[in-house]
């Protein structure tokens, strides 16, 4: 079954400054709850975690995610069309 994310954007006023510590600090949090109930997630981040430590940059941080993201949307096309040939030959 796959994974629904919930982005949550909070309302800003336009006299509101944005709090990029309190923003890190959310997300770091909601990792961290995500982590504790899919324990099973936790080797893949463990993973992404020892290549992010590797970039040095924010830029270079952010390059080697968009690489890591497309490489998982390859493989996720690459099934999508063995299912759809599964699904077309059963459909005959």
């Amino acid at each position: 079954m796959g994974r629904r994310l919930v982005v949550h954007k909070p309302p800003v006023t336009l006299d509101q400054q944005w709090d990029p510590d309190a923003a890190l600090a959310a997300a770091l949090a909601e990792k961290t709850d995500f982590l504790l109930k899919h324990p099973g997630h936790r080797k893949y981040q463990a993973e992404i975690d020892a290549i992010l430590d590797k970039a040095g940059s924010p830029e270079n941080r952010m390059t080697v995610l968009a690489m890591l993201m497309e490489g998982k949307l390859i493989e996720l096309q690459q099934e999508l069309k063995k299912l759809n040939g599964v699904l077309l030959r059963t459909a005959a």
